[in-house]
């Protein structure tokens, strides 16, 4: 490239200032690399194409990181002036430009070339008309579609990149695009000569270059007003730039995802956006200041710049019916017949390798994805390494096939501000666990819906425990070392699901330091890299190696990097820290005709195991860049800031597949909270080794859950707030309202299903109902919510817990209780345990309940009712270097809670 950077009076190109970073990173990268992906083994079988392996996952590496902002981009508009006069067998190898003005012109093409060294230009002039229509694309030099700049170097006029082709391609070199990562000097995984096959795609290979820069439009917004079914307007929070006939999508703001809906824009006359047609559902907007990520969001899925993979005859209604059809045969998948999906979801992809530079923004991307196919995606940075200032921004994906956008075995990528609408699996998705340093800025992900190509795309298990597996996602996160803020994820099957590289961890936890039965091996397993990943980046060709830091991560020991401001709405789940998989990929299934398909058993890697706590998370602190044996590591703390989650629920209200938060370990502190209209609220599991952990210094070990100011509102489906279970939850200066149209079996806490008592309990400090406690009205946290219910102080609560389950089957059911340091803000004040009972003996409290008030009898019942998972009973790591006798400064479980532990200090 030819970026010239100038440091002190010397001038550099740019690619040497990338290179001595990288090295003084210790990154070393080749010069040329690419990243690669291997088709199914059982595709290539079926074809009788030797040598292809099955999907390698995308990479991303984080090293180089920072603004970049200085770095000059080379707009070739201008310089590059001579028309194209692209051969029939569309190699382009000379600079050009297409398009004029005032003219459609339409490109057909089996496949397009463009060289290396070489720059395509689509004419940025207003009314300029272009469709490109080709089976793939190769770039190894640079196409240009706008600049980066703003309106002034957009590209104004329409453009259609548009993909034909069909799943038989495969077998038909003449209808692929193909690369050879061994000729690039990347690391081939085995492939040797034999070239990956991208049919119906778009490939930038590690030479190439890709920038698409449309008309810049707003992509998303929040109601400012409650729409109704049967209007014909909505009303936006802030001002945006859509035109008539722009086209959105409108999230549900009830439990049923099916109440999104499309719209076509008629008018638009200030913040008011007239519609050509009636809505379908009534669309939430009259949440203000803190409540606003509760009303509905509305999204742009309508750009300049079409990207499109072809599945009918072209016209929007053939190619909506096609995605329709897609839809009801992965509905009607079972493992014996996949071929319906394969064959009528066979859409476009893009796919980026290790070099290529990626910038694309204002663009739409609809019909594609391959559906059951590893590593055909519509957006994919693939085996990357380090992509720093690469971007998708402003992007909306829709109507697509497979996922959203895949981050494979790359750093320090953006997805900002995109809508990802009608989908199918995971919708943005860290493939291999390898994954650092991205940033996923105030995406929209509307209607994920089950499909995909691996087992957590689809729900399964029924039972006890099928609330384990319940995806898609809209965020698949198998590396905490990622940056996550402002998205919103409406209608899938669980917001936010973390899950990790780890080898069996087991009652030994991920205490460096455990039980004496413990080995140091079953100590070490809090790390890895899933799929091709790991053969990809030992290879030194890649610039890496088995050495280097990235390939050698504890993600099960990494503090989240930023989680703020995210949402989860109308989905069984919002937040789920647990549930092991194996791999990212599936042993190919040769018993079938063609591609990979979900694997569904419990020997499939992609499929979680049938019980919690397949998997833990204890952050800490320490040095990544030494090696294992070397590290020296600290309790760390999660911090998620103003999380949001409304309307989490599922069909069948008695089972535990619906759930707010459920973390196997995890010490994350909430902070800012606001929940509304869930179902089942808060619970966990903790990892036992950490029972000395304190996510706060005013919490007590064992618990590592916090709420911090934070707000609970209850609505038409909530069963409970907070769940007694293993995990202890801390709930500190947060608040809850009980609304009138809350559910007639609503409790504010319940000990879990098939719970035998021997956990911890849950701990209010400074807690209780909205407007009990003196500041409320002028809380930053809390005002808001006081207009949905005043408060009538000092009156009872009827229905706080329900202890029914746990005192006909619990051994322990003593140990079941919540204790307010308070009172929970009523009456005097005093500390308050509710309590299980054989028979209520406090029925003003709940069901077989009771309640033991004053700190002499509190302290009483809680020492002769000690929890299970506490500091000394299963702690027995404090952090490196701190002697647990010193770590260990209450021996008695209720000196940690106020009013004893204050009056200890």
């Amino acid at each position: 490239q030819t970026h010239t950077i100038h440091t002190a009076s010397v001038a550099l190109p740019w690619w040497m200032v990338q290179l001595a970073l990288a090295e003084r990173a210790g990154l070393r990268s080749a010069p040329f690399s690419r990243r690669f992906k291997r088709a199914a083994l059982s595709l290539c079988l079926s074809i009788g194409i030797a040598g292809l392996l099955s999907e390698a996952s995308l990479g991303a590496v984080p090293v180089l990181q920072g603004d970049q902002s200085h770095v000059p981009r080379d707009c070739p508009y201008g310089s590059i002036t001579k028309p194209c006069q692209i051969s029939d067998d569309g190699v382009v190898d000379q600079d050009c430009i297409v398009g004029t003005t005032g003219r459609p012109e339409v490109l057909r093409f089996q496949k397009l070339f463009i060289r290396a060294g070489v720059k395509l230009l689509f004419s940025r002039d207003e009314g300029v008309d272009i469709k490109l229509m080709a089976n793939g694309i190769k770039v190894d030099g640079e196409l240009w579609v706008g600049c980066e700049g703003g309106l002034a170097e957009a590209f104004r006029g329409k453009v259609l990149l548009e993909f034909s082709g069909a799943f038989e391609d495969f077998g038909d070199a003449s209808r692929w695009v193909g690369f050879n990562f061994h000729q690039a000097g990347l690391p081939d995984m085995g492939m040797g000569s034999v070239e990956e096959m991208f049919p119906k795609g778009l490939v930038v290979t590690n030479t190439g270059r890709l920038e698409l820069h449309g008309l810049p439009k707003t992509s998303w917004r929040y109601l400012a007003a409650t729409a109704l079914a049967g209007g014909q307007a909505v009303t936006l929070d802030e001002d945006m730039n859509w035109a008539p006939g722009d086209e959105l999508v409108i999230g549900s703001t009830s439990t049923n995802p099916g109440e999104s809906e499309v719209a076509i824009i008629a008018q638009v006359i200030g913040r008011e956006v007239q519609l050509d047609s009636k809505l379908q559902f009534t669309h939430a907007g009259d949440y203000h200041d803190r409540g606003r990520p509760l009303n509905a969001p509305v999204g742009l899925r309508s750009h300049n710049i079409r990207v499109r993979g072809r599945m009918a005859d072209g016209t929007e209604e053939a190619e909506r019916a096609a995605w329709l059809a897609c839809k009801w045969a992965y509905e009607q998948l079972d493992g014996a017949n996949p071929s319906h999906v394969r064959d009528g979801c066979f859409g476009g992809h893009t796919i980026y390798l290790q070099h290529s530079t990626v910038h694309v923004e204002h663009a739409e991307f609809t019909s594609m994805g391959q559906a059951l196919i590893m590593a055909r995606y519509p957006i994919h940075w693939h085996l990357a390494g380090n992509a720093t200032g690469q971007y998708v921004r402003n992007v909306s994906l829709h109507s697509n096939f497979q996922r959203c956008a895949t981050i494979h075995g790359t750093s320090d990528v953006l997805l900002a501000d995109n809508v990802c609408h009608d989908t199918f699996g995971h919708a943005f998705y860290l493939e291999d666990g390898i994954e650092t340093g991205n940033s996923f800025h105030r995406n929209l992900v509307v209607s994920a819906h089950p499909g995909g190509s691996v087992c957590t795309d689809f729900q399964k298990g029924g039972g006890p425990r099928s609330n384990v597996q319940i995806g898609p996602s809209g965020f698949w996160i198998t590396n905490p070392d990622n940056s996550f803020s402002m998205n919103h994820v409406v209608g899938v099957g669980t917001g936010y699901w973390f899950t990790f590289p780890v080898s069996s961890i087991g009652a030994c936890g991920l205490a460096p330091v455990g039980p004496a039965s413990c080995s140091s091996d079953q100590l070490r397993g809090a790390g890895g890299v899933f799929g091709p990943s790991r053969p990809y980046f030992d290879d030194l060709a890649s610039g890496f190696g088995p050495d280097h830091w990235w390939t050698n991560q504890e993600q099960a020991r990494t503090p989240i990097r930023l989680f703020k401001g995210n949402v989860a709405s109308t989905s069984l789940r919002a937040i789920w820290a647990d549930s092991r998989v194996y791999n990212s990929e599936d042993t190919p299934n040769s018993n079938f005709s063609g591609g990979d398909i979900p694997c569904f058993g419990p020997q499939c890697p992609t499929c979680v195991t049938d019980a919690e706590q397949s998997f833990t998370w204890s952050p800490m602190n320490f040095d990544k860049l030494a090696a294992i044996k070397d590290r020296s590591y600290q309790p760390a703390v999660n911090v998620f800031q103003d999380f949001y989650a409304a309307h989490i629920s599922a069909a069948d209200p008695y089972t535990d597949r619906s759930r707010l938060v459920w973390a196997s370990g995890g010490s994350i502190i909430f902070k800012g909270a606001v929940m509304y209209n869930v179902q089942r609220g808060i619970a966990g599991i903790q990892d036992t080794t950490g029972a000395c952990y304190k996510v706060t210094p005013a919490s007590p070990g064992g618990y590592p859950l916090v709420f911090q100011d934070s707000l609970f509102i209850s609505g038409p489906v909530t069963r409970e707030l907070f769940t007694v279970y293993d995990s202890g939850i801390h709930v500190l200066n947060s608040r809850w309202v009980v609304l009138q149209d809350t559910n007639k079996d609503f409790f504010i806490a319940r000990p879990k299903e098939a719970f035998g008592g021997n956990g911890n309990p849950v701990y209010f400090e400074k807690t209780g109902p909205l407007g009990r406690f003196p500041g409320d009205a002028g809380s930053e946290y809390f005002k808001w919510a006081l207009l949905l219910a005043p408060a009538s102080p000092n009156e009872a609560i009827n229905n706080f817990a329900d202890y029914t389950e746990v005192v006909k089957s619990g051994t322990f059911f003593k140990r079941s209780f919540v204790y307010s340091v308070d009172g929970f803000g009523l009456g005097d004040a005093l500390p308050t345990i509710i309590a299980a009972a054989r028979t209520s003996v406090a029925e003003e409290w709940g069901v077989s309940a009771k309640n033991v008030s004053g700190a002499a009898d509190a302290q009483s019942y809680i020492q002769n009712n000690p929890p299970q998972f506490t500091c000394g009973t299963y702690g027995q790591w404090c952090g490196d270097g701190i002697k647990l006798s010193e770590c260990l400064a209450y021996t008695q479980f209720y000196k940690e809670l106020a009013p004893w532990r204050d009056a200890a200090a």
